[in-house]
Order: structure tokens, then C-alpha cells, then sequence
């Protein structure tokens, strides 16, 4: 499990706005632009991690929780499982099973003698890569591959999980921006609100 930890910062102008709170004010402003950010962050790990690597969605939504701020504890946890289930670090290879494949390739295959062989891909645009001896069990929901010649015994073939793609430089780069960019707007707006709340 990887947690991103939001905590309550602001830039030079943004502390001068601070000034002009109570203490109570900078907890309810604070609490209010981190919940703001979190929604934010969420969807920019969607969008990073579901741009670089073959994996629906509705699959990182689901490994990716979090704790809310309040006014009494202004501070916020993300957290990204390496599995929908929350259980270990990696992703079983049918997640990254291709599904479909174009007719001149299907036609290409069979020429090759290749077409009944499966396919994975994991990053886009590498196109789909071959495991020999891989194959589907479990009702459709499991790769596995034998451990020796003979029939038994099987393993799952597990590869990288969300938190471990979360991982990869240039996405946790481009989310931590936006969470520092997101996160100065926010607060600016909320002590706005707050402010404006103020005046008779």
C-alpha cells in the first residue's frame, strides 16, 4: 500500500491571507481546499495511471481510498492498493489480457500459427506480449501457468499493482504538481468564502 499525504502549506500570499483568520477559520479553510484537492488528486491518478498502462478505469478507482480533512484534524491520506481487493502489491496478468485483436492481425496470426495464443499488454502502445504456456482458469477470472511439465501444480501469474504504477516517475511527478497547484487555488478560494461570510 503507497499513501500520498496532503497537509496544510500555502505559499507566501496565501499565509498573508491566513492572517486574517482565527484559528478556527484556518482549520474549517484548510480542511475545506484539502478535501477539494483530494477529489482532484484522485481523478489526475486515474487519468496518469490508466494513460501509460492498459488497465480500465473503474480498476484504479477501485484501489485508490481516502481520508477526508476536518476542521479538527486538517490533513488528508490517499491510498493506492496494488489490487481492487486491497490484498498485496500486484495485479493478476488477466487484467492486462487482450481482449480483441483487428482482422488483419487475426488473419496474420493464423498464418503464423500463433492465433490461439495469449496476449498481454500492460503499457500502451507496446502491443500485446506472449507468456508460453500461459493460460485462463478460475472461471475466466485468473492467468495461470503450470510449474513444471507436468499438469499440477499451477500458479497465478501476478505482475505490478497500481501502487507500484503510481510509482513511475513521471506520473507521481504530474500527480504531486497538480496537488500543489490545486491545492494553493483552493485554500485562496475557501478563505475567500470565509471572508466574504465575515462581512456585514
Amino acid at each position: 500500500m503507497l499513501q500520498i499525504k496532503i497537509n496544510v502549506q500555502g505559499d507566501a500570499a496565501v499565509k498573508t491571507l491566513l492572517t486574517a483568520l482565527s484559528a478556527r477559520e484556518i482549520a474549517k479553510a484548510s480542511s475545506m481546499a484539502i478535501n477539494k484537492t483530494v477529489a482532484k488528486a484522485k481523478a489526475e491518478i486515474n487519468r496518469a495511471i490508466t494513460a501509460r498502462y492498459q488497465l480500465p478505469r473503474a480498476e484504479v478507482s477501485n484501489s485508490v481510498t481516502s481520508a477526508g480533512a476536518t476542521s479538527a484534524k486538517p490533513s488528508a491520506t490517499i491510498s493506492i492498493f496494488g489490487s481492487t481487493k486491497k490484498r498485496g502489491r500486484s495485479l493478476n496478468l488477466i487484467h492486462f489480457a487482450e481482449k480483441k485483436v483487428t482482422l488483419a492481425e487475426g488473419r496474420r496470426r493464423a498464418k503464423a500459427g500463433t492465433q490461439n495464443q495469449l496476449r498481454y499488454n500492460i503499457i500502451r502502445g507496446q502491443g500485446g506480449k506472449m507468456i508460453p504456456g500461459s493460460f485462463i482458469g478460475n472461471k475466466g477470472r485468473t492467468i495461470f501457468i503450470r510449474e513444471g511439465k507436468a499438469r499440477l501444480p499451477i500458479k497465478p501469474v501476478q505482475v505490478i499493482g497500481v501502487g507500484q504504477m503510481f510509482n513511475f516517475q513521471p506520473i507521481q511527478q504530474r500527480v504531486t504538481q497538480k496537488i500543489n497547484t490545486d491545492f494553493q487555488a483552493e485554500l485562496t478560494r475557501a478563505i475567500a468564502r470565509i471572508t466574504a461570510g465575515k462581512t456585514p
